[in-house]
């Protein structure tokens, strides 16, 4: 195949992914609460009274909105809403963020991705939180295997790494954390994750742990993501790029983040490769719009499974799995959309033919 060629084909793949985003903004519009100015998580979430607007999909419709261009689109009464929403939810003595509804607040991951999702969006919204965050009032207000440097190593040692998604995971929540101490702080225990993950990492794959391919791709795209959290390089990004292409030529997804991480742990690399073959590209870009259609639901969204919404996508029941299009799995779509534009070296422009004028009706 020429280089003309697989241009033309990564340009037409591109449309293609774009495509999929047709009525996906009319969708999210439908996940807006007018009354507390947060998203729910997905349609069969409004009604039942167990249910309410959530940090997390609220933050996560905040990045939709922020990478669409339409943050300073929407009515100010909403943006109003929206960050009152997030702030409403931060605790003044300890600096967290939860829902006051589900048991958010027993889960390790989801408390430390509150506080980052939380920083973000407002700041996204041109806001801030009210009150310090938890780093930024010392390690003594952080969870326990803060305690000391030798204490979080043994933390990172007994991490399940026969799930090295989760394992990933937490050391990529536990980088939330480490950022906000001051440098003098962190450094003792920036040394010892370092070192750990050094002599974890397969020579052989670049992966860390053991389990199943999508499993293992997915634990080092959530230990990428702490190194660029960090400032850190991620150490045989050549290894890691190989294993990429080794699990999505062979492997079907059956969970959206199939799709997005290897997506987003590409990206993460690319900074760190000499180049990127023009003709691997257009093969990860084909394999990449291939497996996002599959979790295209007919309501306009995408769901986290491939054949229906989880109910609790991260440990905290938020819907009633069922058939239809979710907001952890909406974004990214959105996200997997605008990482692959940049890949190509492109700019993901906003989809104003599919946009429209969706947000003309919140309040």
């Amino acid at each position: 195949m020429s280089l003309e060629e697989i241009l033309s084909g990564i340009d037409e793949t591109l449309k293609k992914i774009d495509g999929l985003l047709e009525g996906f903004y009319q969708w999210f519009a439908g996940q807006y609460d007018p009354e507390t100015g947060g998203f729910y998580y997905a349609p069969s979430s409004i009604g039942p009274p167990e249910f309410q607007p959530d940090i997390e999909s609220t933050a996560q419709a905040v990045y939709i909105l922020s990478s669409s261009g339409l943050v300073d689109v929407i009515p100010p009464e909403v943006k109003q809403k929206l960050i009152g929403f997030i702030q409403s939810r931060q605790d003044p003595r300890t600096g967290y963020f939860y829902d006051p509804h589900n048991k958010m607040r027993e889960v390790y991951r989801m408390v430390g991705r509150a506080v980052i999702y939380s920083k973000n969006c407002l700041a996204a919204l041109g806001s801030k939180p009210l009150y310090p965050l938890p780093g930024e009032r010392g390690i003594d207000n952080l969870p326990e295997q803060f305690q000391n440097p030798e204490q979080y190593r043994t933390w990172l040692e007994n991490l399940n790494w026969r799930d090295p998604w989760m394992a990933g995971d937490a050391i990529q929540v536990s980088g939330n954390y480490l950022v906000q101490l001051s440098e003098s702080e962190r450094r003792p225990f920036l040394e010892q994750v370092l070192d750990f993950l050094r002599e974890k990492q397969d020579g052989s794959t670049g992966f860390w742990g053991e389990g199943a391919p999508f499993r293992l791709l997915s634990g080092a795209f959530k230990i990428a993501l702490f190194y660029n959290r960090v400032d850190e390089s991620i150490p045989n990004p050549e290894r890691i790029y190989q294993s990429i292409f080794n699990c999505i030529r062979t492997e079907i997804p059956t969970d959206m983040c199939f799709v997005r991480n290897p997506v987003d742990l590409l990206s993460s690399l690319a900074p760190h490769l000499t180049d990127i073959p023009k003709d691997d590209l257009l093969e990860f870009l084909r394999i990449t719009s291939k497996n996002l259609a599959l979790f295209k639901r007919p309501d306009g969204g995408f769901s986290r499974g491939i054949d229906k919404s989880p109910a609790a996508p991260n440990e905290v029941v938020l819907g009633r799995g069922l058939c239809e299009g979710d907001m952890n799995a909406g974004t990214q779509a959105l996200r997997i959309r605008n990482y692959c534009y940049n890949l190509a070296g492109r700019k993901a422009a906003p989809l104003v033919e599919y946009i429209g004028d969706f947000y003309k009706n919140w309040r």
